[in-house]
């Protein structure tokens, strides 16, 4: 029998919490036996609200899942069992300093890729290390489920200097796993996808059927469709992309592989993106501290991160009933991909049972997208170091290395520009 769990939500007063608290409400008891919730934020307004939501969310559908909530963390991790992080640091004022300066520069600004990713690594490192030295102190066998981005580099800096137990979620590559689940499917019995690269950099490469490799045939088939339909999947890659590359990929690649139409795209916008957003939160924050509200806010559904809950639970169900399915995450690589360091963070699919998620064996990264994933993996892990030793030197090596910037003429105003933007003090 399973034992009930005890589940701590860090950065509660995030308005992806309801979305949560609507994946718990989607499963039954026995299949996700919570004996308490526990919600941290710092900051008590916004948790105010999303406490009390979630209380009558719980209460509205009868489940009798005591709530507690504090801005102090080490008392709500006594005796927890698993640890959702989606914690936002500077919330979107920083956000919009990520995406407005490096446009002045004529870079790509956007919040987990280039040099906007890398500044919020550097502020989100350290609160992120503190949160996991928390839970290794307090609750040492809990698994913690982070959401916060940028998601794969929170994971090698985690998982590098902490003995926490941490995987890497997002639902992009689950996503387009499900998606070509759905459109293969029937086609293809036995269906099965892997994929290879970094957290929204990753590419699905491999499809098999009843254990025949089909990715060739299965990717022409899909790219007819799209160009025959005008398919717009927000998740996947344009149909000329994939061919090009023999490969599915998120459609975050395309800041790198289409990166004259995402500048312009960009610098033509009305209103950054964390305007969009905040805009979205205001409302989704009062539709939240209505006493009549008891169901998800549908102002949420603008929000964006569909899926979110999905993944979350899958994973914690997988790990919790020990079933070894197969989940796309990243996690230190281990040897599972060829070229990169085994404390080096990857997203492959992984197989996910009470031990944890193994990373199954990819090997070599296919020569179409290599250099770009490895130039990217360098990028990131010297982004790791730099927020770890707080230098301004292994900073411009990171950007170096960044596909997006990578010339020494534009790194050293951008990142005296950025570091003084955000309060970051580098020797």
């Amino acid at each position: 029998m399973i034992q009930p769990i005890h589940l701590c939500i860090v950065g509660a007063g995030s308005c992806y919490t309801p979305e949560l608290i609507d994946g718990i409400l989607s499963r039954e008891d026995a299949d996700l036996p919570i004996a308490s919730l526990r919600l941290m934020d710092t900051d008590p307004k916004r948790l105010a609200v999303m406490a009390g939501l979630s209380e009558r969310m719980l209460r509205h559908r009868e489940r009798g899942i005591p709530v507690r909530s504090g801005t102090r963390l080490e008392p709500l991790l006594e005796g927890a069992n698993f640890v959702i992080t989606q914690i936002r640091v500077g919330g979107m004022a920083a956000r919009r300093l990520d995406e407005t300066i490096p446009l002045r520069y004529g870079i790509i600004g956007q919040e987990t890729t280039g040099p906007g990713g890398m500044c919020k690594a550097l502020r989100t490192i350290p609160p992120m290390l503190d949160i996991a030295r928390s839970v290794e102190r307090v609750a040492p066998a809990a698994v913690i489920l982070n959401y916060t981005n940028p998601s794969g580099i929170i994971t090698e800096a985690v998982t590098r200097y902490t003995g926490a137990r941490l995987v890497g979620l997002c639902s992009g590559m689950p996503g387009i796993r499900q998606e070509l689940a759905r459109r293969l499917g029937p086609r293809y019995p036995g269906l099965q996808t892997y994929c290879v690269g970094l957290n929204h950099l990753g590419f699905v490469h491999r499809i098999l059927s009843e254990g025949r490799d089909v990715t060739g045939e299965a990717i022409e088939r899909l790219c007819a469709e799209d160009e025959r339909e005008a398919t717009d999947n927000a998740e996947m890659a344009l149909p000329r992309v994939t061919r090009a590359l023999g490969a599915v990929p998120i459609s975050y690649a395309l800041y790198y592989l289409r990166r004259s139409d995402r500048l312009k795209e960009a610098a033509d916008r009305k209103e950054t993106r964390a305007d969009t957003v905040a805009r979205v939160e205001r409302e989704i924050l009062e539709e939240s501290a209505r006493p009549e509200t008891v169901t998800r806010p549908e102002a949420l559904d603008r929000r964006g991160g569909h899926g979110y809950a999905a993944i979350t639970f899958s994973v914690l169900h997988a790990i919790l009933h020990n079933t070894g399915d197969e989940l796309a995450m990243s996690v230190p690589n281990r040897g599972a991909v060829a070229g990169i360091a085994a404390d080096a963070a990857v997203e492959v699919v992984c197989r996910v049972d009470a031990s944890g998620a193994t990373p199954l064996p990819v090997g070599p990264i296919p020569p179409a997208f290599r250099g770009l994933v490895l130039a990217v993996k360098a990028y990131e892990t010297l982004t790791v170091e730099a927020a770890v030793r707080r230098e301004r030197r292994l900073v411009k090596q990171a950007l170096v290395n960044d596909p997006l910037v990578g010339d020494l003429d534009v790194i050293d105003p951008l990142v005296e520009e950025m570091l003084a933007a955000h309060g970051l003090a580098f020797s």
